[in-house]
């Protein structure tokens, strides 16, 4: 990831990039460096960023044409324009049944159509343009990473969590090119808290060497100013939602939040955390081959089915649909959720466990 972040700082814009994986904190690292670079060239504002920057998130698109029409514009008194396109996989999805006649071949129809449109545009890329294409859905066989692999002009990468290992020498090297004093075992309870992403775990060190005032960052320092958020605590918080234990989910979430109002990612990555987990469980669930599915050894599968099965299917689907609502109002679809995104997670909490009197959570 490094080297993606490294290359837009000095301006080195491929024009396309497709970025794909579990890693969203990583994902939106590279996003917004892409984005600082298209838009602000050298940290400086053109004043006509909202003319040349266009976002679309494909399942509430039908086709890939709108993505791509917004790609031929000329870029307006600046360089390049920038176009944002976010789960390519599920063109369509959320588009109305009656605009497709109720037809679910149509559909998929449309899907594969856009996604052939994407991988035509890879060949021909606008220069001028910086076309962003992010997903969590699809894997290595798909067709648009294939694609991407072939192009000349894409930057294809899959941006996955590294092991514990590898993330804390990654951390090291940033700590000294940073000039942050760090021992290796306040890196190691650092991904231990935080998890395995470099764009979490430098914010979460800056922390820590503010704290300790001058000296070297050790565990104690993490422990004392840094929250766990990893996917351990997540795996809690599932549990206890699954077992409708409310309260115990609550106490998880404040914990979890702690540094909220310090770090307004907060909410998204927990989101993003949360709907991971809640995807795989739906998986070991649903799936006729969940270890080949999750690409997991059978013991973890066991420990999600085990966790799944604390779900009756109807409100495992209600909770993995309320994750997808609370995705959207996050992003600016609610002013509540948006403005108050700690109150929304609790809300989907006591939706999910049943906690709110006279309300049906499914309903």
């Amino acid at each position: 990831m490094k080297d993606l972040l490294d290359a837009a700082k000095n301006g080195q814009l491929a024009p396309v990039y497709l970025l794909w994986g579990e890693d969203s904190a990583a994902v939106k690292a590279v996003v917004d460096a892409v984005r600082e670079a298209v838009l602000r060239p050298g940290g400086v504002s053109t004043g006509m960023e909202a003319f040349n920057h266009e976002r679309f998130d494909a399942p509430y698109v039908l086709a890939a044409a709108e993505v791509l029409n917004a790609c031929g514009q000329v870029p307006m008194m600046a360089d390049r324009r920038l176009v944002e396109l976010s789960n390519p996989e599920d063109f369509g999805k959320h588009k109305r049944a009656e605009e497709l006649d109720g037809e679910v071949k149509a559909l998929e129809s449309k899907r594969d159509d856009a996604i052939g449109a994407l991988i035509e545009y890879f060949d021909d890329p606008n220069p001028t343009t910086v076309l962003i294409i992010t997903s969590a859905g699809i894997n290595g066989t798909s067709k648009l990473v294939k694609a991407a692999k072939k192009a000349k002009g894409v930057v294809e990468r899959k941006l996955a969590p590294a092991s514990e290992q590898e993330a804390a020498d990654e951390l090291l090297d940033e700590a000294q090119r940073r000039q942050l004093p760090l021992t290796r075992g306040g890196a190691q309870a650092l991904v231990a808290a935080v998890g395995t992403s470099l764009a979490d775990l430098v914010p979460a060190l800056e922390r820590a060497v503010a704290f300790a005032e001058g000296a070297s960052v050790e565990r104690e320092h993490v422990e004392a100013v840094v929250a766990t958020t990893r996917e351990a605590n997540v795996f809690d918080l599932t549990d206890a939602v699954g077992r409708g234990d409310h309260v115990r989910a609550l106490e998880i979430l404040a914990h979890m939040f702690r540094t909220a109002e310090k770090d307004p990612g907060q909410a998204m990555r927990l989101l993003g955390m949360l709907t991971w987990q809640m995807r795989r469980l739906c998986t070991v669930a649903f799936a006729r081959d969940p270890a080949r599915a999750l690409n997991i050894k059978p013991f973890a599968v066991r420990k999600l089915q085990q966790q799944a099965s604390r779900f009756d299917e109807r409100r495992l689907r209600a909770a993995y649909a309320g994750l997808a609502r609370l995705d959207s109002d996050l992003k600016g679809g609610s002013k509540l959720a948006y403005e108050s995104p700690y109150v929304a997670l609790q809300r989907w909490i006591l939706d999910t466990c049943g906690a709110l009197p006279g309300v049906d959570p499914l309903g």
